[in-house]
């Protein structure tokens, strides 16, 4: 009997124990020959290793020599990205110390370049920088009616999924982003999957329409310059903070794990607004933050009277995207305040995560803030975490290139 890594399983592996989630309800029984389809259910459910029968399990490899001086350097990266919050706390102690194991092994990508000071921009207030806002015709193109369509057809019990697939196949390039998302590793699958309908029946409707808009909102913002910000670099941010909350969620037994994955592809929608539509305002508050050490965050709020999360709130809500998105969007960075704190803390902790791996580059150089009494309300305990960063820097590769796609 061998302990093994669910990314290292292959089909036809024996469970040589029963497997049960987070609150001990039963997955799989002992003796359970594993199929594609189970591989699926152990990473929804936030398992990350099994027993399974046999004496040849694979083992990991002995650690390598550590690099004192290295460590030293990686070690300081760390900790002035997380200067700003309590690194006492039991969550964000592991968090730092996965961090740093994590940089060591992975060769990180140079952080944003510092930007020369800018004349400061004519401070405007909340209500005049969001009026601005909702006057731009910030609309998104070909696919938010097909995203449209398909929640009404997800809202109809007797809805098939031919009807969804009759949605989707309206755009080409979207049927053909799915189809390659949902034969990546990201879902695990052995087989390919042809056709939508297919990929329909193995991974849900929901989750299906949540990738459709998350692919849709990112192309929405891909003119941006890239002087002004690398939009690639914060999608890709993004995407793994939406993967590391989905196994979060589902490790801590949470419903609508779809939902919580597209609020973290969501999450920083504002900053790539600002961006967007005011690109002097966000230069400058990028070069701010580098100079003053302060997090952007706080740039945000000081010189533009509102930050990125009031404006995310605010085009989600000019969008009528559902309700729980918008709340996950604007309360991301205050849990406790939000009419879903649990979603919002598990989406803070994915965002402090994501940050500290980097991987992807928000414009944030720091984590600004942690909130202790919504996380309280979680039910995942930190010795998942080493489990759920390994997962997720597998997952993220999945995605790199077409993230960086010209």
């Amino acid at each position: 009997m061998g302990l093994v890594k669910v990314d290292k399983l292959t089909p036809g592996a024996v469970l040589a124990e029963e497997v049960r989630d987070a609150n001990a309800r039963l997955l799989l029984s002992k003796g359970q020959a594993l199929e594609d389809k189970h591989f699926r259910i152990l990473k929804m459910w936030g398992v990350f290793e099994v027993h399974v029968q046999g004496e040849d399990a694979p083992t990991e490899n002995r650690p390598e020599p550590i690099d004192g001086e290295r460590l030293a350097v990686v070690a300081g990266e760390v900790g002035e990205i997380f200067g700003a919050v309590d690194i006492s706390h039991p969550a964000v102690k592991e968090v730092v110390r996965l961090s740093i194991a994590h940089r060591m092994k992975h060769p990180q990508v140079q952080p944003r370049p510092a930007l020369r000071p800018m004349a400061v921009p004519t401070a405007v207030s909340r209500r005049e920088m969001l009026a601005k806002l909702d006057r731009l015709d910030v609309q998104l193109p070909e696919v938010p009616s097909l995203v449209y369509e398909l929640n009404e057809i997800i809202a109809d019990p007797m809805s098939s999924a031919g009807d969804v697939a009759q949605v989707v196949n309206k755009s080409p390039s979207l049927t053909a982003t799915l189809l390659k998302i949902v034969n990546s590793a990201f879902f695990g699958f052995r087989s390919k999957i042809d056709s939508i309908p297919r990929a329909i029946m193995l991974i849900g409707s929901k989750e299906l329409t949540s990738l459709a808009l998350g692919i849709t909102i990112m192309e929405t913002f891909r003119t941006i310059p890239r002087e002004v910000i690398d939009v690639a670099s914060l999608l890709e941010h993004n995407l793994a903070c939406g993967m590391v909350a989905r196994i979060m969620a589902a490790h801590g037994n949470m419903i609508h794990t779809e939902q919580v994955f597209v609020s973290g592809m969501l999450h920083d929608i504002g900053r790539l607004v600002l961006c967007k539509y005011f690109p002097q305002n966000a230069r400058y508050a990028f070069a701010a933050a580098d100079q003053s050490g302060d997090s952007l965050l706080t740039i945000e709020r000081n010189m533009l009277g509102c930050s990125h999360v009031q404006m995310g709130k605010r085009l989600l809500r000019k969008w009528k995207l559902p309700y729980a998105l918008e709340n996950s969007v604007a309360f991301h960075h205050q849990p406790s305040a939000s009419p879903d704190p649990e979603m919002a803390a598990v989406l803070q902790m994915a965002d402090m995560i994501v940050h500290g791996m980097g991987i992807g580059h928000s414009g944030e150089n720091k984590v600004p803030c942690f909130d202790d009494r919504a996380w309280q309300r979680i039910n995942i305990p930190v010795s998942a975490f080493q489990a759920l960063v390994h997962q997720a820097a597998h997952q993220v590769g999945t995605f790199r290139d077409l993230m960086r796609r010209s």
